[in-house]
């Protein structure tokens, strides 16, 4: 696939990329087939894509999993796409919002989704039974999966997928690999879900936790952690205070096993 190639296509088409839509198709051959060899994808496999723009990545997925679902969200390229792999009775293309579309047990996802959507898309494939996911993020984004507690990159995200999953970075992409162009470089990176060892008794408590305390990522964790207490659970603050041995480390230097531990300490206290 070459840039003319891509232009040619959406001159076709009538239609330019979309910035509402975090619109940049990948040019690089070598870089899809990179993305698509991570996943190692047999005819065994349910493959979901989010984006598939042109088709360019789908056109690998289809010779090699045993079903494809492509989710597209722009019309015009969704009818094109249904068009272009009408003949390919193992893909499915779907106009819509990828954030709504049910993930099936035991499938891979294999994309380079929208920038603008990477966040709530790797929570969402983390609240599913994934088999794995092979995904071209923006390397900063990438960075933060990966992150370790105690560095920059740490942050709610990090803690979210860790206590789930285990990501790695892969490869590095050059923005010159998309058109157009995006201001940032990107990164290929896996997502494998790891056995849950950790007992969480209340994912909802969990999840709104580690999103408080880190908007105050820098202070010391035992602070923010009894000033949340006070505002939410005040009348269980004590209780939930007495209970909980938190060390002297900043919000981010806490482990995801920590935020488990705190999230379940407040579970306990508040349940019937």
């Amino acid at each position: 696939m070459t840039l003319s190639w891509v232009r040619r296509e959406l001159r076709e088409l009538d239609i330019p990329p979309l910035k509402r839509y975090g619109q940049h198709f990948l040019v690089s051959r070598e870089t899809r087939d990179h993305l698509v060899d991570k996943a190692d994808v047999s005819r065994q496999d349910t493959v979901i894509e989010v984006g598939p723009g042109l088709g360019f990545v789908t056109e690998a997925l289809a010779s090699r999993a045993g079903r494809v679902v492509a989710i597209e969200k722009d019309r015009t390229l969704a009818k094109h796409l249904q068009s272009k792999f009408s003949t390919n009775d193992n893909v499915q293309i779907i106009q819509g919002d990828a954030l709504a579309v049910p993930i099936p047990n035991d499938a891979k996802i294999v994309s380079s989704p929208p920038y603008n959507i990477s966040s709530k898309l790797v929570l969402r494939i983390l609240g599913s039974k994934f088999r794995l996911a092979s995904l071209l993020l923006q390397e900063d984004f990438v960075n933060r999966l990966t992150a370790y507690n105690g560095t920059r990159d740490y942050g709610r995200l990090t803690v979210m997928l860790q206590i789930r999953a285990r990501a790695e970075y892969i490869a590095k992409v050059s923005r010159s690999a998309f058109y157009p162009e995006p201001r940032v470089d990107s990164a290929i990176a896996t997502i494998h879900p790891i056995p849950q060892t950790l007992v969480i008794k209340n994912n909802r408590v969990l999840e709104e936790l580690v999103r408080a305390m880190f908007t105050q990522r820098r202070r010391k964790s035992q602070s923010v952690f009894s000033r949340y207490l006070k505002e939410i659970y005040r009348d269980q603050r004590e209780e939930i205070m007495a209970r909980t041995d938190l060390e002297d480390k900043r919000v981010y230097e806490l482990t995801p096993s920590e935020f488990v531990r705190l999230s379940n300490s407040i579970a306990d206290s508040i349940q019937p």
